[in-house]
């Protein structure tokens, strides 16, 4: 494509078109005190050398999970990626690759997206998967918005143990269509059934639960599918941690209507808190409802197997207002990682992998239910997290544990539960050794002497 540069001849002509004199008028509408007034102060012109150099003394900053034993999770989990998750990844002809809009071009990539499908399906024990949802908050928002669409109705139950930046996605996603969202109470940790059940109604659109919930306790989705089927409600699951689903029965078994959440941890570092990469598994009714790319198996005129992009327009966004959903790309380098990460470790190795994340975590609970400072408020089972209060200011214990390299969450919950004092989840995988949890056993007992 050719550069064509716009001279100031043009710029004038244009500035006159629309009635200006200059370039800062085009932002009036921004008050004065949002505008820099002076250029930023980022000092002179470096040589590339230069540049180099200083971002790498800028970057030793920053303690990675290289630096520190890491027990953060909540929505970003620090699992092993083998290498060549990597290797294979970072092929020019997947690393580069775009939307296919000429599948019949593009077989290598419909062939692993349709294997990352596959696995989702696999796991999730739905009827199909979609490979092109961003993270896991924005597949709730975008699975909610689709029940509701396809029912036709504005209301939509949530629990109130999502976690509280998904909650937020879906607050925002659901002001500007109107759509309204009532929480479900919880009780010692868990939905509370009773509630449950008395919120349900003929309005109710859809109800949308997370399990492991935001106290990475385990809910208890048979009851609570059964309390939505009996008056017809559509229930979408959402599943953060996907590991998860190496273990636990999963919800598609429960006869949930929709399977969505997050995969990052399927091959995928937390990097600071990206990328993510978000899935939506459906029952078969809501195939032809799913937003974003969906490939299909099939053969072509000489009888081989090919694969190409069916049961939906290429393109939701060209129905504008009848679209189900704004999604017109397609997440599917994370896809792929996913993709290799599942195909290498295998089901064998997902369920042994999940395994320790789960004795992990428990042999944790077990050692920090003793030290004195900490009281662990909820006791029901859960898979690699749970949460604890401590008897001191969060703010305090993190910073302590930093000077010892532990990371633990900057997630104080007393900003979303007024009654849960100090509190913080903590995680824990296959990258947490028990030696390093007696560490930050140790380290607690000190820091809240």
């Amino acid at each position: 494509m050719r550069f064509i540069p716009t001279t100031s001849s043009d710029k004038k002509n244009m500035m006159d078109s629309i009635g200006i004199e200059n370039v800062e008028e085009l932002f009036r509408s921004i008050p004065s005190e949002y505008l820099l007034q002076e250029p930023p102060g980022i000092g002179e012109a470096m040589s590339e050398q230069d540049v180099t150099q200083f971002l790498s003394e800028l970057s030793k900053q920053n303690v990675s999970f290289d630096d520190a034993s890491c027990f953060i999770g909540e929505i970003a989990w620090y699992h092993y990626v083998p290498s060549i998750v990597q290797s294979v990844t970072s092929m020019p002809s997947f690393y580069t690759a775009y939307t296919p809009y000429q599948p019949e071009l593009s077989q290598g990539t419909l062939e692993a997206i349709y294997e990352f499908q596959s696995y989702m399906v696999h796991l999730t024990k739905m009827d199909a998967s979609n490979a092109s949802m961003y993270d896991g908050a924005s597949a709730a928002a975008e699975a909610m918005i689709m029940v509701l669409a396809a029912n036709r109705k504005k209301t939509a139950l949530v629990s109130s143990l999502l976690h509280p930046y998904l909650k937020k996605v879906l607050y925002t996603y659901a002001l500007p269509r109107n759509i309204n969202l009532v929480e479900v109470p919880s009780d010692d940790g868990s939905i509370n059934h009773e509630a449950l059940q008395k919120l349900v109604s003929d309005d109710i659109g859809c109800c949308i639960v997370q399990s492991p919930n935001t106290f990475g306790i385990i809910e208890d989705l048979a009851e609570i599918s059964s309390i939505l089927k009996e008056r017809k409600i559509a229930s979408i699951a959402v599943v953060l941690e996907s590991f998860s689903l190496g273990l636990l029965q999963p919800p598609g078994e429960y006869d949930f209507d929709v399977v969505c959440g997050e995969a990052q941890s399927f091959g995928m570092y937390p990097q600071f808190g990206g990328p993510g990469l978000g899935y939506m598994c459906v029952a078969e009714k809501y195939i032809r409802k799913m937003p974003g790319r969906i490939i299909g198996k099939t053969v072509d005129v000489d009888n081989q197997p090919c694969y190409v992009m069916t049961l939906r327009a290429r393109e939701q966004d060209i129905r504008r207002n009848k679209a189900t959903s704004n999604i017109c790309t397609n997440n599917a380098l994370c896809a792929l990682q996913a993709t290799v990460f599942l195909s290498t470790v295998g089901q064998k190795g997902l369920r042994d992998l999940a395994k320790r994340n789960f004795n992990h975590a428990h042999y944790a609970f077990q050692e920090l239910n003793d030290v004195e400072g900490i009281t662990i408020p909820y006791k029901k089972p859960f898979f690699n997290e749970f949460l604890v209060q401590f008897n001191k200011p969060l703010d305090y214990v993190r910073d302590e544990l930093l000077q010892r390299d532990m990371l633990i969450s900057k997630n104080n919950f007393a900003d979303y539960f007024s009654y849960l004092k100090n509190s913080v989840i903590l995680s824990f995988t296959e990258m947490n050794s028990k030696a390093e949890i007696d560490l930050l056993r140790d380290a607690l007992k000190e820091v809240l002497k």
